[in-house]
């Protein structure tokens, strides 16, 4: 709760991060040249048991943001931390190799909060591994279009559906989950760059079909094909 006469910021910025000690000071730079007023967001870091550098730089780097170190845990416990310490009636998740335009916040949060029926807002962004960058829009009515992070939620709106489950799609069952609550707001503008790794877990073709199973043995194959279509998906139920 927050202090007797103390005014929350609007939007809360989530960053859960373990042994991303190399590319955190860009997340962060691009963090300080956001264009929302500093009194209306505030950027949590759960630090996740890292065991790199990343201690040292939020020491230097971070002294105006909220750390919190906690043993590992796994990312949707880290987004959990995160969530329940958010004071922000809107919460986005950023990952701590990404970045995004500075007008992000302050577009995000304008969208949200001219459609009150709107569940989420989810822009269009780009995708980067250093060599390329490409455009890739946002599709609402196909949750597969969507990632992770980027998003500008209503905090609320998250808590009152439990949260972040641990599952490899994580946000897939987070999104399906949302889905019944209100609209996805479509912010047409690329305000977030997502940045692909080749020795990250989504390369992983068998990692990818487990987790497909995985969310099917929950959710059912019929609610996962109504999310839109994924051939990846298609390929690990065949």
């Amino acid at each position: 709760m927050p202090e007797a006469g103390v005014t929350p910021p609007a939007v809360s910025v989530v960053i859960a991060t373990c042994n991303q000690a190399t590319t955190l000071p860009e997340t962060l730079r691009c963090l300080r040249t956001q264009t929302l007023a500093p009194h209306r967001w505030e950027l949590l870091i759960i630090d996740d048991g890292s065991t790199d550098e990343t201690a040292e730089i939020l020491r230097r780097d971070a002294g105006w943001a909220q750390v919190v170190r906690q043993e590992n845990r796994g990312l949707p416990a880290a987004c959990n931390t995160g969530l329940g310490l958010a004071r922000g009636r809107y919460l986005a998740r950023m990952d701590s190799d990404d970045s995004a335009a500075p007008d992000w916040l302050e577009r995000m949060t304008d969208a949200l909060e001219a459609a009150p029926d709107a569940s989420c807002a989810v822009p269009d962004r780009f995708e980067t591994d250093g060599r390329t960058h490409r455009l890739v829009r946002s599709e609402p009515d196909n949750l597969y279009s969507l990632i992770a992070c980027g998003t500008l939620f209503r905090t609320k709106l998250l808590r009152s559906i439990g949260g972040y489950r641990p599952f490899y799609w994580e946000e897939y069952d987070l999104y399906l989950r949302l889905r019944p609550m209100g609209s996805f707001l479509h912010v047409r503008s690329a305000l977030y760059t997502y940045r692909k790794h080749a020795g990250a877990m989504t390369q992983s073709r068998e990692a990818r079909h487990r987790g497909w199973r995985e969310l099917a043995s929950v959710w059912g194959e019929q609610a996962l094909r109504s999310a839109g279509p994924n051939p990846d998906l298609e390929e690990a139920l065949r």
